[in-house]
């Protein structure tokens, strides 16, 4: 006797199409969450790596008359240079605060000049650049809020060797000096050099004298080199040319950056790559002869009074106060 059979296709549950589903899901979720952390907002997944967040009461920020309101979205990192090798006791001669809206993926750079004469706690009256050594960055954090009245999210600091390796990683920067500047140098036989306005190329030694050249440069001189160079180097790091040679610069900013940041931090709020194809947006915030008095200690010590209405008036601008 003949059967005759059905040739039917069995039919499979459709595993592949739900896990499919499942990851576009979870990456909808996580790109909108992200989007959220990064304008200062709780997202879900603040909670795997943040469960239990706790904010305890500032003692030098809470009460105090002259503590600003930093709106949400507005993450800051201290950028700090030092031309010692022992982190646990070098003064920090650049303290450059590198400010982003993750709302707008902007940047904003403000420097402190090394010479400003401020209230240590713990101390008493001494040079800004002097609270690392003193007490490390906790007590330079706790210096910026009792005499500022704000307290950078974050904080990278680097020595004078470690920037060289960097911009070497980096194949040079080119610098927009903005000002003419000369100084004594060892590059030439005048021992002299100097930069006029204009776009530079520099390499890693170039790019250190220029920010370091005391000898006919003023604090606040130092302070605009410094911003121009490290804006520079932002710029180029971020630029879409400058991928594939990522690794690279990561690899030098990891052997030679002391950082509270993880990766995590630098992907949230740093590294927004889709909206730095036409190049980051970076704009300048400096102390000047207005806001910092040159005169001397009784002890007879050249630094800058600060007049902190002034200064406040400047940060607010770079913090997107006002």
């Amino acid at each position: 006797m003949q059967y005759k059979t059905r040739n039917e296709r069995k039919r499979k549950f459709p595993f592949g199409l739900i896990l499919l589903l499942l990851a576009l899901g979870f990456i909808a979720m996580a790109g909108i969450s992200i989007n959220k952390i990064r304008n200062g907002q709780d997202g879900f997944l603040t909670n795997l790596w943040q469960p239990d967040i706790s904010i305890e009461s500032d003692p030098y920020l809470d009460g105090n008359p002259i503590a600003l309101d930093v709106p949400s979205g507005v993450t800051s990192v201290l950028l700090l240079g030092s031309d010692i090798d022992d982190y646990g006791s070098s003064r920090t001669d650049v303290m450059l605060l590198l400010v982003m809206n993750t709302k707008t993926s902007q940047f904003h750079l403000f420097s402190f000049p090394r010479d400003l004469w401020v209230n240590i706690p713990g101390v008493g009256e001494q040079r800004l650049n002097t609270a690392y050594p003193f007490g490390g960055y906790q007590l330079l954090s706790d210096t910026l809020a009792l005499n500022f009245g704000f307290r950078p999210d974050h904080y990278a600091m680097i020595n004078f060797d470690g920037f060289k390796e960097v911009i070497e990683a980096l194949d040079g920067v080119d610098v927009e000096i903005t000002k003419q500047s000369e100084d004594e140098c060892f590059s030439n036989d005048a021992h002299w050099c100097v930069w006029e306005p204009g776009t530079w190329t520099m390499n890693a030694h170039e790019a250190l004298w220029y920010v370091r050249a005391r000898k006919n440069s003023s604090d606040f001189e130092r302070t605009r080199k410094a911003q121009e160079v490290v804006k520079a180097m932002v710029e180029k790091a971020l630029q879409p040319t400058s991928l594939p040679n990522l690794g690279n610069v990561y690899s030098a900013i990891k052997r030679n950056v002391v950082t509270d940041m993880s990766i995590t931090d630098g992907f949230l709020y740093f590294v927004p790559i889709s909206k730095y194809f036409g190049g980051p947006d970076i704009s300048n915030y400096r102390i000047t002869e207005t806001d910092a008095v040159p005169g001397m200690t009784s002890g007879g010590a050249s630094v800058l009074f600060p007049n902190i209405s002034s200064i406040q008036t400047v940060l607010k601008q770079a913090l997107w106060i006002e």
